[in-house]
């Protein structure tokens, strides 16, 4: 029967049917692992790192120099003072932002006048332990600020004389995320 077998051929089409068929299920098994969605809890980093995304994106979209809304962040840290509060700007934030997410967003400058670096909170709210912080440079003419602005390069040590200069001042505006 053996030899039978080898003779005709048919020995080599059961080999053949046996690795296809086994080809076969394995591709079956690597689509359905890979096709199905697994969902398990967020580890530390990578909950983090979307965190991070998250903020960085968000920025990114408030600092559009195309848009043409006052929630801009150039145009709402042109704008602010002491005694003004950027409504616009927190309302897009918190838009933008899921409901998960708290926020505090500081503005990082330096002072030329007192020769040091200063952090402005426009939020300024209790945070948890585990935050994440993103960030981004933007750049304001100096003629654009209020004449009451804490960032204004203004006569009391600037370069220029004026307030009404192009010189322009660099912000670091700081998002700092955490879930709640």
């Amino acid at each position: 029967m053996q030899n039978s077998l080898l003779r005709c051929g048919k020995g080599q089409a059961f080999t053949l049917e046996g690795i296809v068929a086994a080809v076969m299920m394995l591709m079956v098994t690597y689509f359905l692992f890979h096709s199905t969605i697994i969902i398990s809890p967020l580890t530390g980093e990578s909950s983090d790192a979307q965190l991070k995304q998250l903020g960085l994106d968000v920025l990114t979209l408030l600092d559009n120099p195309d848009s043409e809304s006052n929630d801009t962040l150039q145009n709402a840290l042109a704008s602010l003072n002491e005694t003004t509060y950027p409504y616009g700007l927190i309302n897009t934030l918190n838009d933008a932002l899921p409901d998960n997410i708290d926020y505090n967003l500081n503005v990082i400058y330096y002072n030329v006048s007192e020769d040091e670096m200063y952090t402005y909170h426009v939020t300024n709210k209790a945070y948890t332990q585990d935050t994440v912080s993103a960030s981004r440079y933007i750049v304001v003419r100096n003629s654009a600020f209020v004449h009451d602005s804490p960032f204004l390069f203004n006569e009391s040590g600037g370069l220029e004389s004026s307030i009404d200069s192009e010189f322009p001042v660099v912000l670091e505006v700081k998002l700092i995320l955490w879930r709640v």
